[in-house]
């Protein structure tokens, strides 16, 4: 956790302890403010009910001596009502009574109307503590919702932390299996290299033994040719010349006596059994497959698997019981007819088998 966390939770901690100081201060800063305001109010308040109590006594004092007066006048007749100064008395306490009265109206409005107000008061300072009571409540609730939001905010930054470790420590192993990789293509480069040079130098020997072998058989064949010009004997009705040969009538066919599918792709070779009516395909399908063939049909008998490339070349031995195969993956293959199984596989050629 930072500085920054830490003095947060410690603020946070500590407001927690003086809410309930401050709710107290700021309670009495709120009666004290909103009382001063009133003070005036309710001292004239007061001094208005005092000069009621007075102007009450007042009067009554007033209306006793009022009767007094009046029964004297009554008990006293004709020749009390002759007294200028009682009758002077009399009026003067009369203007002073309706005076009183008018003062006693006047100040019992005023006390209405401070008690209306007063209760207007009353009612604004009631909302304003239910608003102060709802404003530390939420206050209250927003401060657990902080300290909820730090635990929060620390559980992320752990998980977050994990992740980056998590992230570094792939990174690392990903740059070593990457540097493996590398270190695998080259030597994978390097043994392509090295097969191929043995693969020359292995078509470079079976070139060279090819070309003993042409110019011993050409060597042989021109020693029979030699021997065959030297030999007087008559020739027998079998051997026939080249020309004799050619001069002999030939047939084009007219007419396809059987088509099938044999391969998915095309067909590059075609072989006829020497002992059997089996016919031998290969094609793109990288297969070589067996096919007997009737009058009107064709019917699969076996499929020869094994090549990795397309078969180019196909051709049964001098008893049928053997094929062999030559695609263009640099490699021949000898199957078994019998059970359709590969035999022998070897490769000792650099370019595309076409033909045997």
């Amino acid at each position: 956790m930072t500085s920054n966390e830490v003095a947060v939770s410690l603020g946070v901690a500590r407001e927690d302890i003086n809410w309930r100081k401050d709710l107290i201060s700021q309670l009495r800063e709120r009666n004290r403010s909103q009382t001063n305001c009133f003070a005036d109010l309710i001292s004239l308040h007061n001094r208005l009910f005092e000069n009621a109590n007075t102007l009450r006594n007042s009067n009554m004092q007033l209306t006793i001596a009022n009767e007094t007066l009046r029964r004297e006048a009554a008990n006293g007749g004709i020749g009390m009502g002759g007294n200028p100064d009682l009758e002077a008395r009399l009026l003067k306490q009369a203007e002073e009574l309706a005076m009183l009265h008018k003062r006693k109206g006047e100040h019992t409005q005023q006390i209405v109307d401070l008690n209306n107000k007063l209760q207007e008061m009353t009612k604004e300072l009631h909302g304003k503590e239910v608003s102060l009571a709802e404003s530390s409540e939420a206050n209250t609730n927003l401060r657990l919702e902080i300290t909820k939001c730090l635990a929060r905010e620390k559980d992320l930054e752990g998980i977050n932390q994990m992740l980056k470790d998590e992230h570094q420590a792939l990174q690392l192993a990903f740059a070593s299996l990457e540097e493996k990789l590398r270190k695998t293509q080259e030597e994978n480069r390097q043994l392509i290299e090295r097969l191929i040079k043995y693969k020359a130098r292995d078509a470079e020997k079976m070139n060279e033994e090819n070309d003993n072998f042409l110019r011993k058989r050409q060597a042989k064949m021109q020693k029979e040719l030699e021997d065959a010009a030297r030999d007087t004997r008559p020739v027998s009705p079998d051997r026939l010349s080249l020309k004799e040969v050619a001069g002999l009538p030939t047939a084009v066919p007219t007419k396809v006596s059987v088509t099938f599918s044999a391969h998915e792709g095309e067909v590059f070779a075609v072989k006829w059994s020497p002992t059997d009516r089996i016919l031998a395909t290969g094609g793109t399908d990288r297969k070589v497959k067996l096919w007997s063939i009737n009058k009107d049909t064709s019917e699969n008998k076996g499929i020869l698997v094994g090549s990795n490339a397309g078969v180019m070349s196909v051709d049964f031995d001098s008893t049928g019981t053997l094929i062999l195969g030559a695609s263009n993956d640099y490699a021949s293959r000898v199957w078994t007819v019998s059970d359709l199984r590969l035999k022998v596989s070897f490769c000792i050629h650099c370019f595309i088998y076409m033909c045997f």
